[in-house]
């Protein structure tokens, strides 16, 4: 991989962080391939960019509604020339009820290389549970308006 594709991937994870901390939908959405597939922290599947839009408006206007999120590149793994795997580290502070939260999660995406242009093709975001207590684990899968089991805004 060149040194100017993996800045471009670091790049990407830092304007991935930049709409979350702006609530940017349409921002965050446009990284992403039209038919990406995105797996939220609960285990929710969302299926192409306008159900992974829809899904992050849906949650910057209600769980994590003034929430901010510092993401860290771990590491870039090519597995191809125009293909890699990009390990984040992801450290979310958000207000449940004005007690500030926080949730330590470890985001996985899958880039590719379309022309000049990467784009995330896969995304899947696992929570790092012994960073939370079991209290507040259930207040966030309570709360959380799509719950693992739920099917909506194109989600699987």
């Amino acid at each position: 991989m060149s040194p100017k594709d993996e800045q471009t991937l670091r790049n990407m994870v830092f304007t991935l962080e930049s709409a979350w901390n702006a609530a940017d939908s349409v921002a965050w959405a446009n990284l992403f391939a039209e038919d990406a597939d995105f797996i939220h922290i609960l285990g929710v599947h969302y299926i192409g960019r306008p159900a992974i839009e829809a899904g992050h408006r849906v949650i910057w206007d209600t769980i994590y509604k003034g929430s901010k999120n510092k993401l860290v590149v771990e590491k870039i793994r090519p597995v191809g020339p125009e293909v890699a795997v990009v390990f984040v580290v992801g450290e979310l502070t958000f207000y449940d009820n004005g007690v500030e939260r926080h949730i330590k999660a470890r985001p996985t995406l899958v880039a590719q290389k379309v022309g000049d242009s990467w784009q995330i093709a896969a995304f899947q975001n696992t929570l790092v549970a012994e960073a939370m207590t079991a209290e507040d684990k259930d207040r966030l899968v309570q709360q959380h308006p799509f719950k693992a089991a739920d099917s909506a805004a194109g989600g699987r």
